[in-house]
């Protein structure tokens, strides 16, 4: 079978994930897809279409496993419903086991409702303990597999977007800026950095030097960085 490499996103703002669309010939760009993930069966739509990947991944591409049917959909939006009572559910419980700095973001089912991820953040400990909370979130949403995710500082920018730091009226991280690291890490690669450390800089808006808005990265390296700059 020949290898078709179909880029896949499942949210408006996220990474495009590579899946192998071989087994289905009348795939088009826009087209909503069943795919097998780390989180269970998701939708997602394929954004690239006929896409040459430099080189398959450790133990190949996972495959499209067909299109999405009307009814795929419908189930998709029925258990969206439930995403809110779930963070309600979440937030009660917390207050309950008096977590301190605890911070439920979302709840995302698989659009079957077998799996059910908890994003959360702390503002306190870098490895939050959470008590019961997983163990009686599992109990409540049986018998969905119940996942809790912790997420640092940008995932948090990133959910509840608002006015960035520059006055940007929304922040890039939730418009259009998907995949931060991997251009950083190319970057720093490409200058054969990547081993002993650099520092990433990005200029934005008027009092950095931009007076048409865009993002400009520098990857700084190559010798021992102080701070302040300098």
């Amino acid at each position: 079978m020949e290898r078709k490499i179909v880029g896949v996103k499942f949210v408006k703002v996220g990474k495009i994930y590579d899946f192998d669309a071989g087994n289905i010939s009348d795939l088009q760009v826009g087209d909503v897809v069943v795919v097998e993930t780390s989180r269970g069966k998701q939708l997602g739509e394929v954004i690239e279409f006929g896409k040459s990947s430099p080189g398959a991944p450790e133990g190949g591409w996972k495959a499209v496993e067909r299109k999405a049917t009307p009814a795929d959909l419908v189930s998709k939006q029925v258990w969206q419903g439930r995403e809110l009572e779930v963070i309600h559910t979440c937030e009660n419980r917390i207050k309950e086991l008096r977590l301190k700095g605890i911070k439920i973001l979302a709840a995302d089912y698989s659009f079957e409702g077998a799996r059910l991820t908890i994003q959360f953040n702390s503002e306190v400990d870098e490895k939050a303990d959470l008590k019961s909370l997983r163990p009686d979130m599992q109990r409540r949403f049986a018998p969905t597999q119940v996942e809790l995710r912790q997420v640092g500082p940008r995932d948090v920018a990133k959910a509840i977007c608002g006015i960035g730091a520059c006055g940007l009226e929304n922040r890039c991280c939730c418009q259009f800026l998907s995949d931060f690291n991997s251009i950083s890490i190319r970057m720093a690669k490409e200058q054969g950095i990547d081993g002993t450390g650099y520092r990433t800089v990005i200029n934005t808006n008027a009092e950095a030097g931009q007076t048409v808005f865009h993002l400009h990265f520098h990857v700084l390296g190559g010798r021992i960085l102080r701070w302040p700059p300098g």
